[in-house]
């Protein structure tokens, strides 16, 4: 495996989420307090500084707004830019501003990443397809106004992101919070990695520190690449206890919680078959990958499935033993003196 360790954020990953925090609202987070640095409460005031000074910056519901269609799936405009050509793995490279407007300029479907946006037909009429999305018209709108005036649009981005970077470089910070992934050593990252069930094969992973994202653990999983977010606010230690750091109670909750959702329920009742990968669960439900994807990423955080990497393919299957543990504990709450 390829480990390259990073001491500052990937910045246009820290500044996508801030812009979707201050729209959107923070995700719910639940941490043990033996996974929180001494750092943690500075953090988080420093962090509640930054989204309210990033709140008044004009144009942020463009980019940011979460639009939810009716198979649920997850559309931003600033995911519509960033994502239709480029992993986040290649987020760092450089005049990346200039290398979008040059892909939406001359948009060329061949380029698009397989697996991004598929929701939209861009193999016929894309304009059509765009129109006929569950989002409000004004959505629409800058969806089409992206394709036709990439410059400006992608111009506005940038900017929005030129003032999340005077704003944090105006806050009083010590470099120094960025160390919490210079101590993860090779058994924490197989203990992290076998928790989910994914092996650490010859695919590359870069690791870096988030501030924007200061309270949790981020894991994605491209192709050819993982990219591993570590909150500066964390022990390193978090890293092999993440998954433990739920209460049985808070557990239950979330599991009766993705048991009501009928897409979620109907894919662990897929994955009781036999393992399966996204495209191809997305065909059995009739369904996007990237909705497919969507619904994994909270059946991962739950703790309800494995994944495992075959020959570039990302399978899924039950985690059986916490299932069964869930029920148990369901069992003795409701039925046992």
């Amino acid at each position: 495996m390829k480990k390259t360790i990073y001491n500052e954020p990937l910045w246009y990953k820290e500044w996508r989420d801030l812009g979707f925090e201050c729209v959107n609202g923070p995700k719910a987070i639940s941490l043990d307090i033996k996974q929180k640095n001494e750092h943690f409460q500075n953090l988080k005031k420093q962090h509640d500084v930054f989204v309210r000074k990033a709140k008044k910056i004009k144009n942020l519901q463009t980019y940011f707004q979460s639009y939810q269609l009716d198979n649920n799936e997850i559309l931003c405009l600033a995911d519509f830019i960033l994502n239709a050509f480029f992993f986040v793995s290649e987020f760092p490279k450089h005049h990346m501003q200039e290398e979008l407007i040059q892909k939406f300029t001359h948009f060329d479907t061949k380029e698009l990443r397989e697996d991004t946006l598929k929701f939209i037909d861009f193999q016929n009429d894309y304009i059509e397809s765009i129109r006929k999305l569950s989002i409000d018209n004004e959505a629409k709108l800058d969806l089409i106004e992206t394709l036709y005036h990439p410059n400006k649009m992608i111009h506005g981005l940038f900017e929005i992101f030129k003032q999340f970077q005077e704003i944090y470089q105006s806050i009083d910070y010590n470099p120094m919070l960025f160390n919490c992934t210079h101590n993860i050593n090779q058994d924490d990252l197989n203990q992290f990695f076998g928790h989910i069930g994914l092996k650490i094969d010859e695919t590359p992973i870069s690791i870096y520190p988030t501030f924007v994202n200061y309270n949790g653990l981020i894991l994605m999983v491209e192709d050819y690449h993982y990219i591993l977010l570590i909150g500066a606010g964390l022990e390193n230690t978090a890293l092999t206890s993440y998954h433990e750091s739920r209460s049985e109670q808070q557990k239950l909750e979330y599991f009766l919680k993705v048991l009501s959702d009928k897409s979620k329920f109907e894919i662990l009742t897929l994955l009781k078959k036999k393992s399966m990968y996204g495209h191809e669960l997305a065909k059995a439900m009739n369904l996007k990958t990237p909705t497919i994807s969507y619904h994994m990423d909270a059946l991962l955080d739950g703790d309800f499935i494995r994944i495992r990497k075959e020959n570039n393919r990302i399978y899924y299957s039950l985690n059986e033993a916490e299932i069964e543990h869930m029920i148990q504990y369901l069992h003795q709450k409701l039925l046992k003196e």
